[in-house]
């Protein structure tokens, strides 16, 4: 029974997964919002190398028959590259954003992708669930998943670079996420949205996290996060690399995002009075009769 627990374990990794990224990608047309791969964060750009070195490797292993090995790939990067990075804090772009905004659409483009070339991988594996995937992909040709080609690994210019950064900014998130585990500890605080963390790098780590060229608030999913060049005070988590200092975060937690932000609570409009000045931004264009009649109406 443990094996077909496992095993059933795994298989409900995999449909959630793939429900995820239909759900997310829904309001999603390929031919007409997707973002060039040269024009998307560099996240995002991180995730499609990531993927296809999935594709690589799974393309080989079926050339040797190797079924075990597909399965394995196939999870590990459902579980560690997707659920526990890059979905984790994906979410908080594709359910708060302007729904056409750039940073959204560049990660419904990635999810899209995933899905649809995941989906082409797992045919011979995943026959009826596939096939019942395929009906929500409704940019696709061809009439069922069976008579899609298998993807071919991309050549994605300046991949190896890329991974490298990636790589070294995962060695630092890690340390990042010691020091939010001790401050939840210490009772300093709860969730990671309650987090202010200021950073205190030598210089290679601040060279790495400056070419990022990313909101690491956003990665890291705490509120606010400061690069400092100030000596680290004597309360900070010392690494051999840098020293992380983590604080309660000022001000109220925003209705909308959650994240805790001291402009909540300043804007005049009653119905807007609890979010913060971005998600206060983001309703006023997206949602204006909200302004009059407020969210219950």
């Amino acid at each position: 029974m443990d094996i077909l627990s496992q095993v059933s374990d795994v298989y409900r990794k995999i449909r959630n997964t793939l429900r995820f990224l239909i759900a997310n990608t829904v309001d999603f047309n390929k031919n007409t919002d997707a973002i060039a791969y040269a024009e998307l964060t560099g996240v995002d750009k991180y995730m499609l190398v990531k993927f296809n070195e999935l594709v690589r490797s799974v393309r080989k292993s079926y050339d040797h028959y190797s079924f075990i090995s597909v399965y394995k790939e196939v999870v590990n990067f459902l579980t560690n590259d997707l659920s526990a990075f890059y979905l984790d804090f994906a979410k908080d772009v594709v359910y708060i954003d302007s729904a056409k905004s750039e940073s959204r659409r560049g990660m419904q483009t990635v999810m899209y992708h995933i899905l649809v070339n995941l989906v082409k991988l797992l045919v011979p594996i995943l026959p009826h669930t596939t096939e019942e995937v395929w009906t929500y992909l409704e940019d696709e040709t061809e009439e069922y998943a069976y008579l899609a080609e298998m993807p071919e690994a991309i050549n994605y210019p300046g991949s190896d670079e890329l991974l490298e950064n990636w790589n070294a900014f995962f060695d630092f998130r890690n340390k990042v996420l010691k020091a939010l585990e001790e401050a939840r500890e210490a009772k300093l605080i709860g969730k990671s949205f309650e987090a202010k963390v200021t950073v205190y790098p030598n210089e290679v780590t601040r060279t790495l996290l400056n070419s990022l060229d990313e909101n690491l608030a956003t990665l890291l999913i705490v509120s606010e996060l400061k690069i400092s060049t100030d000596k680290a005070p004597d309360n900070a988590y010392v690494f051999n690399d840098s020293a992380i200092l983590v604080e309660h975060a000022e001000g109220q937690v925003c209705d909308r995002c959650r994240r805790t932000d001291k402009t909540v609570g300043t804007n005049a409009n009653e119905h807007l009075h609890m979010l913060c000045d971005n998600c206060s931004a983001i309703v006023e264009k997206d949602f204006p009769e909200v302004l009059i009649s407020g969210f219950e109406a």
